[in-house]
């Protein structure tokens, strides 16, 4: 099939994870690809290592990236911008004819609505709202339950379009690394060898909850466990504001020196040498570093947002706490941290779900039944 995919733009994030795995699984079953993208967007300067790495692995697979402009400046210049940018994409997908149209954005999916094309639409975020750029797209790729119910009552979406698709991640997270290599990454690091380490993978911001890691930790854990812990940050800040932001969290709890801030890289590594994983996201459609740390063998806990319930089943295979509670997540903490045996075995099951569930197979053939559902309407 000749499959074209619509993205407003890359940020260094979940969603170019996810595009990237759904890319390298559909080329490697033989499908042609296309990506219709106004670019990479860079938030730091340290990005441009990550975006080149991204556009040499996209022409590595022979995806043929088309480009267009995204609208910017002042209202009279994004209206011009705006119509030049739907002519741009209109003409592109009159001129491939993909067999699937597939919209990762939701802004955009009036385009192919506009050309009475059918077209598949993911639920990537759950800060959307309806408005007069979002058209239904005929089939509705949810990642989890609760962007589902999100689709349904929020966005309006008809239940009889959505089809539940997981992500899906590769199996190298399931691949052991040996403790010598991960005592020399600690020691590459600055991160003490005898400690519990509690780990975090994602933006540094209030989204993320950073926050409430933070205050679960300073405030939340007892004296003598905290005593025996350290933080790392595996993640690059989502603006300039945000290193004070941190820097304040950090006095304010009494955390200063129990913190290690890496920039953004592949977390596999991490993942293993971490004790405990913590996602506190306030906001999340399926949580993407949760299945990662589960299937590299972490203890993980995460907030209650989209995607908990899919990935865990509290205290069996890991924990889940209630979003913004950090007095829960502190005794949550407590518990696994106070406990080997407990950790051990929580980590033990969670690799075990990972891997019966969210693996990369299991999300590209799902994907392409979906595609092949839409070709057959």
């Amino acid at each position: 099939m000749k499959i074209v995919f619509i993205v407003m733009r890359f940020g260094k994030d979940g969603l170019a994870t996810n595009i990237l795995d759904l890319t390298r699984g559909l080329v490697h079953k033989g499908h042609e690809l296309h990506i219709i993208t106004s670019g990479f967007k860079s938030i730091a300067s340290d990005d441009y290592t990550f975006f080149e790495k991204l556009k040499t692995e996209f022409n590595t697979l022979g995806v043929q990236l088309h480009y267009f402009k995204e609208p910017s400046g002042n209202a009279l210049k994004k209206g011009f911008g705006s119509i030049a940018s739907l002519v741009k994409i209109s003409s592109l997908l009159v001129q491939l004819k993909a067999d699937v149209i597939h919209c990762h954005s939701p802004n955009l999916t009036f385009i192919p609505w506009l050309l009475r094309k059918k077209y598949v639409s993911t639920v990537h975020a759950d800060t959307i709202r309806p408005n007069a750029r979002y058209k239904h797209p005929n089939l509705l790729i949810a990642v989890s339950k609760g962007s589902q119910e999100f689709t349904e009552t929020v966005m309006g979406s008809p239940s009889e379009s959505i089809r539940m698709v997981y992500h899906g991640i590769s199996d190298r997270f399931a691949n052991e690394i040996p403790q010598e290599d991960l005592k020399a990454l600690k020691i590459k690091n600055g991160i003490p060898t005898n400690k519990l380490i509690i780990g975090f993978v994602g933006r540094i911001s209030e989204m993320k909850g950073t926050d409430i890691l933070m205050e679960a930790i300073g405030k939340y854990l007892p004296g003598p466990l905290k005593e025996k812990i350290h933080i790392v940050l595996v993640g690059d800040y989502l603006n300039k504001d945000k290193e004070q932001w941190l820097e304040n969290m950090l006095q304010e709890n009494q955390l200063q020196d129990m913190v290690t801030v890496l920039s953004f890289q592949d977390p596999k590594p991490f993942y293993q040498l971490f004790d405990v994983f913590v996602l506190p996201s306030r906001s999340d459609t399926f949580g993407l570093v949760a299945v990662e740390a589960m299937m590299s063998g972490c203890c993980t806990i995460r907030a209650n947002s989209n995607g908990a319930y899919d990935q865990i089943d509290d205290g069996v295979n890991g924990m889940i706490f209630p979003m913004e509670d950090a007095q829960q997540l502190g005794q949550k903490l407590a518990q696994v941290l106070s406990d080997e045996n407990l950790r051990e075995t929580l980590a033990k099951k969670g690799k075990e779900k990972a891997l019966a569930n969210f693996t990369h197979k299991q999300m590209i053939d799902n994907t392409l039944k979906v595609y092949e559902e839409l070709v057959s309407m």
